[in-house]
């Protein structure tokens, strides 16, 4: 089976970097680099799990998330440079199901995405 990853970051070297780590594991990626086309692509590529940053032009990660979870029930897991307390536990609590902080180490970025996969695939 082959699981879908939606990569939404703003900065372009972020989701080069994953989609070069997720697809080195065989993952399909698709990318967003706004809200506004994560929540374009949530809906028309029915991602298995979405990759989202927070502080994102146009809608900001939060409002995407809160969203996303109005339809969807994919796991989330929020990559953000947000790392006070405070932010980690509002983004879990609005419905994220984990929190890397950046900078991040690619590699605990797959094995977290893996982790989610054997949860809910």
């Amino acid at each position: 089976m082959s699981v879908k990853v939606l990569v939404a970051d703003d900065e372009k070297e972020i989701r080069n970097l994953l989609r070069l780590y997720l697809e080195n594991e065989s993952f399909e990626v698709v990318e967003a680099g706004d809200g506004p086309s994560t929540l374009e692509l949530i809906r028309k590529e029915k991602p298995d799990l979405c990759l989202l940053d927070i502080m994102m032009p146009g809608l900001d990660g939060l409002q995407v998330m809160k969203r996303i979870r109005e339809e969807s029930n994919i796991p989330i897991l929020i990559i953000s440079a947000r790392t006070a307390d405070a932010e980690r536990i509002l983004g879990l609590n609005l419905g994220a199901d984990d929190y890397i902080p950046k900078p991040f180490n690619p590699l605990e970025v797959v094995a977290r995405v893996k982790s989610q996969v054997r949860r809910f695939y």
